[in-house]
């Protein structure tokens, strides 16, 4: 998954993302693409003003880059006048890129549970790895070291009853073998599942993919709870010090998005570390152990 890396940069990010970007190089990364898009402004003189904005994006990405001497992959830049989400799946896909690293908006966390934002169109229309980073004020709200700075030893992974939640574990355990993190998996009962068959069901259902764990030789536990599952999620990242939260996500409309927000948008939201997304397939069917909504929809 960390062969080749897509940066795409914006003035507030650029701080943020340079410490990741380096403890990914030393992961393993082999390749860094670097990546401004810029949209243009409504001019007579089009063609002027978009070359001008396009100088000034190659102008910060050859400052980006030259702070970035000194790392083991090779670093390239792309410069591009467009919308930025479809830009940068644009410019994923040309690159191959295998890991997409982005940084959400610094704004406060009720706008972003209220109105969400280009992160997230990246999230439910990405079917590259996607790592977002949280803005700094939320090391607040848990006792935490910034993401670059906190040894990476345990990787939360959120699954439910059906197939497409698996989609993450296979990044998940690239990411943990690397590192050398274990995983805890956690399952969340609904309301209507809290009995001792849907706890055993859950179980049994965590242990099946725990089994992909001990083949990659990664450690791994696993925790059944149940209620409300992006709660139950947060607090087991802050209780059990979590590093890093990895998840599948189903896309969705943007109208089902505003009105009911996914666990996984919930979740990205309100995260204080680092969270690694995929979006799953869709058609994915549900896993021989089933049980209906133990995760509720990503």
């Amino acid at each position: 998954m960390m062969k080749h890396l897509l940066v795409p940069l914006e003035g507030e990010s650029v701080e943020r993302l340079l410490p990741v970007i380096r403890r990914l190089d030393g992961m393993g990364v082999s390749e860094i693409t670097l990546l401004r898009s810029e949209f243009p402004m409504v001019a007579d003189e089009y063609a002027v003003v978009s070359e001008t904005l396009l100088q000034e994006a190659k102008g910060l990405l050859e400052e980006v880059r030259g702070r970035l001497s000194g790392l083991q992959a090779s670093v390239g830049t792309v410069a591009r006048i467009g919308p930025a989400t479809a830009t940068i799946l644009e410019v994923a896909e040309e690159t191959k890129a295998t890991l997409i690293l982005v940084a959400s908006g610094q704004r406060s966390r009720l706008t972003r549970m209220l109105f969400g934002g280009a992160v997230e169109r990246l999230v439910q229309r990405s079917t590259i790895p996607l790592l977002t980073v949280p803005p700094p004020w939320t090391y607040e709200i848990a006792p935490s070291l910034p993401p670059d700075e906190r040894p990476l030893r345990a990787i939360l992974v959120p699954l439910d009853g059906e197939r497409a939640s698996r989609g993450i574990l296979p990044h998940a355990l690239d990411v943990a073998q690397t590192a050398g993190a274990r995983l805890l998996l956690l399952s969340v009962l609904p309301g209507h599942d809290r009995g001792r068959s849907g706890f055993e069901t859950a179980e049994e259902q965590l242990y099946a993919a725990g089994a992909d764990c001990i083949a990659a030789g990664v450690d791994f536990s696993v925790v059944v709870e149940s209620g409300n599952p992006a709660e139950r999620i947060l607090a087991a990242c802050r209780n059990r010090d979590v590093d890093w939260i990895a998840m599948s996500t189903r896309g969705r409309s943007v109208l089902s998005r505003w009105f009911t927000p996914s666990t996984t948008l919930q979740v990205l939201r309100q995260s204080w570390v680092p969270t690694l997304t995929v979006r799953s397939d869709p058609a994915a069917r549900p896993l021989g152990l089933e049980s209906p909504g133990l995760l509720g929809r990503h």
